[in-house]
């Protein structure tokens, strides 16, 4: 880990009001003496699931071992959502935290979708150490057209991304993309509640969701500028969901029952939800502090 890693890694800590930050902090540095003593695989506890840190490269293992619940705010968001049912789309699903606590909820379904084959091993197995039965498992990339499409190749990483055309990237895989829609109509299934990251592809996969989108109640969407890098920028998706009827983006303050316009980067993923949440929300005591 270079020095600014482990300082953003340092800040993120710190800027997380949720956990103890010292040990926060001592924890972290204890996930660095194991990765130079290559102490791998060992077993964490996060929520009420058991989840598998099976190697020194699994950057949200360590976010689990410093932090529990590393998005605290949209984690016990989507847990609440979910405690009557619903269904839950996780799309860069990697080894399964959100799928597994969201999993806790036993009348709500999962479909996870992890396109890399290493990392969707390291998924399932997570899923089956803690005997999840309504998770259904889908070793695909999602996208806005049916094609193959390389993906970088480190397993278990939280950063594997789809190579762009012309990219120079080496090191890659071919996997099969699928567009969501397709995927919805064959399964029977309408998305909910939506977590998305793949790494700056975002606005391609929501393309894929076609009039489907229009089912999402609420949107957990990476916002790290690598979609400007990589793809359509954060202002054309900001433009499509709006466009879609969602309004946002917007970040969750759990404990104080308040949703309030995000104004700046945020550690958590950004939220977008439609206005069939923002009614079912109030209802249950949550408070839109401004239009965003």
């Amino acid at each position: 880990m270079g020095l600014r890693q482990f300082a953003n890694s340092i800040s993120r800590i710190l800027s997380n009001r949720h956990i103890n930050r010292g040990r926060g902090i001592a924890k972290h540095i204890q996930w660095q003496g194991r990765k130079v003593l290559n102490l791998f695989p060992f077993e964490q506890t996060l929520s009420n699931s058991r989840i598998i840190a099976s190697h020194r490269e699994c950057g949200v293992s360590a976010l689990i071992h410093s932090q529990g619940l590393y998005d605290y705010n949209n984690m016990k968001l989507m847990h609440e959502l979910l405690s009557n049912g619903g269904t839950f789309i996780d799309i860069g699903a990697n080894i399964g935290s959100y799928s597994l606590i969201a999993s806790e909820c036993p009348s709500a379904q999962i479909h996870a979708f992890e396109p890399h084959p290493g990392t969707f091993e390291l998924l399932k197995r997570n899923i089956e150490l803690n005997r999840r039965n309504n998770v259904a498992l889908h070793n695909v990339a999602l996208g806005s057209s049916e094609k193959k499409v390389l993906l970088t190749d480190r397993v278990g990483s939280s950063i594997n991304h789809i190579v762009s055309d012309g990219s120079q990237a080496t090191d890659t895989l071919a996997v099969p993309c699928h567009r969501m829609d397709t995927l919805c109509q064959r399964l029977k299934i309408s998305p909910q509640i939506v977590k998305l990251d793949v790494e700056g592809f975002e606005y391609d996969v929501l393309q894929g969701f076609g009039a489907f989108i229009s089912s999402i109640q609420v949107l957990m969407i990476e916002m790290n500028g690598l979609s400007d890098k990589r793809s359509h920028g954060h202002e054309e998706i900001h433009s499509l969901l709006l466009s879609d009827g969602l309004t946002g983006p917007w970040q969750c303050d759990f404990d104080r029952r308040q949703l309030l316009p995000l104004t700046s980067m945020n550690t958590e993923d950004s939220l977008y939800v439609s206005s069939v949440f923002r009614e079912e929300a109030q209802k249950c005591g949550f408070t839109f502090l401004r239009s965003a």
